[in-house]
């Protein structure tokens, strides 16, 4: 029925504004609660707080092909790369630039600083760009890059023919100073655009690795890879890798080490006591004489206080087992074969459902323990660690590093990690420039990933070998060998055990980061051969998919099994659809754990998909200040 009267009308249209108003403060406090607002609330923002692009940039940027990707988590700067292939599509590489522009409400961007991505690596498709900033550290930004290899370039099909691998790229660079540096820029100028003019090891480093990886293919998963201040997880289909970059202050008694720092306690506390008891046997000798380390492998001193005695032998036997490890030289090598490990056999991951690993398999396939009553918390299998410290030494620039003296190996290390510890600072004058590889010699992908530091302009960072006051970049990498942890896992925790033959291709999930506890989470989910536990005595093994569950403690490198899911046999199944399952299954968990994080602490993400789906974002938003440039 139709109003009857004016007043009718009004009290119904205030009724409606009353109903929007109750709607819009609903939004607001489930915006409270979780953590996040409807997308819905600001479809629109007033005229007075929407930027045309066109309005603050020159044309001649946007004919010269800047795609502007994003607001940076601060608002002070606006992104955007540009990817130059030169003149020939077909026969040329791709060079990639990104470049950070000041963001004034009322003014022009200004172009503040620009960096060359990927420095070094010869790319020969257009890549699908991702650009985060990790929860609080605002020094640095990662871009994730990855092709598909589904190109029609000429190139591209003469130089892969496997369309099983995907290269990624990594490159971490520092952020531009938020306030003017004089050792970036000595000469002030309101011109300036930061390239790399100015000797500042704060603002002007850059990490850049390179990678393959296999089907099924990791997926990147920003909200956790990155989850962790200063760390990213890498799954580089074999291993998963805890990178930590730190700008290392260079004052003493100031340590840079994220990862592996319980072991760092550990070994520190035996250093002690060895300094201990040198003193007490041998205090007339000589400060750092070869002889004052004698105490080393003769009987300690027995303390002579009865409450001290238990730990005193606990710090001796950890004295002891350290001093013998170094007595094997042990300490330096580079693998994962140790003397309580064998190498695995050709057949061991020889059945591959789809093509996966089939190049390359061999030299990257794990050594298997052997058996052993020990669970995997527990580990016995010990490994030797890379480590590059202050007081490390080495005879010429190009040789490797050697392994720090108070970081030699602990008694419960586990053997399914590896851990590397390196130092750079900017080349000194005079210095001859070093190795292109950045890793300090070694290359054997299983126990880091290969990578470069270099400054702005591309010039590779000096190694530290020795004593060094002053700033040093600090990059760790603890590696997780998956290989070896499935075997460990099955063999300890399985109830499938005896039925296990061997296992064909793996896929993992992070499925949760604690940054907190330094715990992570991980989902592995196997296709392997297994007999059926019926009583026939000749059966012929059958496929099965399963998955392990897997909690890593970056602390210790200790992995500790939360679950073992039973055998599924896989009937008429392709590798295909056993992975996208798998995958779904992993997103329905992840989605009963996720706790939304608090508005200032999340991941920012930027990226280029719009452009490889053939649209353009509608606008780049900066939601913390409401702020929208329309492009």
């Amino acid at each position: 029925m139709a109003p009857s009267s004016k007043s009718e009308k009004d009290y119904n249209k205030q009724k409606a504004q009353r109903k929007h108003k109750d709607h819009v403060v609903k939004l607001l406090m489930h915006g409270k609660l979780s953590g996040q607002f409807s997308q819905r609330l600001f479809r629109k923002l007033p005229p007075r707080v929407c930027v045309p692009l066109k309005n603050i940039v020159s044309e001649e940027f946007l004919r010269a092909g800047h795609i502007f990707l994003g607001f940076t988590k601060c608002g002070r700067y606006v992104l955007s790369y540009t990817s130059d292939c030169g003149e020939d599509d077909d026969f040329s590489f791709y060079i990639y630039h990104l470049f950070w522009w000041e963001f004034n409400l009322h003014s022009r961007l200004r172009q503040v600083h620009h960096v060359r991505l990927f420095a070094g690596e010869e790319i020969y498709s257009d890549l699908y760009l991702t650009v985060c900033e990790w929860p609080n550290d605002h020094s640095k930004i990662v871009i994730f890059g990855f092709n598909t290899r589904s190109s029609s370039s000429v190139l591209m099909n003469l130089m892969m023919s496997d369309e099983n691998n995907r290269d990624i790229y990594i490159t971490v660079a520092s952020m531009p100073p938020p306030k003017p540096c004089s050792y970036c820029c000595p000469v002030p100028s309101a011109t300036t655009i930061r390239t790399g003019s100015g000797e500042c090891l704060e603002h002007g480093y850059m990490l850049n690795s390179r990678y393959q990886v296999v089907y099924p293919f990791p997926t990147f998963q920003p909200a956790f890879q990155l989850k962790k201040d200063q760390v990213i997880f890498l799954n580089t289909s074999y291993s998963l890798v805890a990178c930590a970059i730190s700008l290392c202050p260079g004052k003493q008694g100031q340590s840079s080490q994220i990862l592996y720092t319980k072991r760092a306690v550990l070994s520190t506390q035996a250093t002690a006591y060895v300094s201990l008891t040198s003193s007490a046997s041998s205090s007339s000798l000589p400060q750092g004489s070869p002889e004052s380390r004698l105490p080393l492998s003769r009987p300690a001193l027995i303390p002579s206080s009865p409450s001290q005695s238990q730990a005193a032998v606990r710090a001796r036997e950890f004295a002891a087992n350290l001093f013998k490890r170094a007595q094997g030289g042990r300490g330096g090598g580079g693998g994962k074969e140790t003397e309580n490990q064998q190498e695995t056999k050709p057949g061991d991951k020889a059945i591959n459902v789809e093509s996966r690993k089939e190049e390359g398999e061999d030299e990257r396939r794990t050594s298997l323990p052997q058996a052993s009553t020990s669970g995997l918390s527990h580990n016995s299998h010990q490994c030797p660690e890379h480590v590059m410290s202050p007081e490390s030494s080495s005879s010429s620039p190009s040789s490797p590093p050697t392994p720090s003296s108070s970081q030699e190996v602990g008694p419960s290390e586990p053997g399914y990690v590896n851990y590397l510890r390196l130092h750079y600072c900017l080349q000194q004058p005079g210095a001859a420039e070093q190795n292109p590889g950045g890793a300090g010699g070694y290359e054997d992908d299983k126990v880091q990933l290969p990578f470069t530091v270099t400054d702005l302009k591309g010039r590779n960072l000096q190694l530290v070998t020795g004593p060094h006051r002053g700033q040093t970049v600090c990059v760790e990498q603890l590696t997780l060998d998956f290989e070896y942890l499935i075997n460990e896992v099955i063999r300890s925790d399985a109830a499938w055990a005896s039925q296990f033959c061997s296992f064909s291709d793996y896929d993992v999930v992070i499925l949760e980061v604690c940054p907190e506890t330094n715990t992570v989470m991980i989902n592995i989910g196997l296709l392997l051969l297994a007999f059926s536990n019926s009583d026939e005595e000749h059966c012929r093994p059958n496929t099965y998919h399963s998955n392990l569950q897997v909690s890593w403690d970056l602390n210790t490198g200790i992995c500790c099994t939360v679950g073992v899911g039973d055998l599924t046999e896989v009937k008429g199944q392709t590798s295909g659809s056993v992975w996208s399952s798998y995958r779904k299954s992993c997103v329905n968990t992840v989605m009963k754990w996720l706790v939304p994080e608090s508005s200032s602490r999340y991941i920012n993400r930027m990226t280029n998909e719009a452009l490889h789906k053939g649209s353009s974002l509608q606008v780049l938003a900066d939601s913390d200040r409401c702020t929208w440039i329309v492009l």
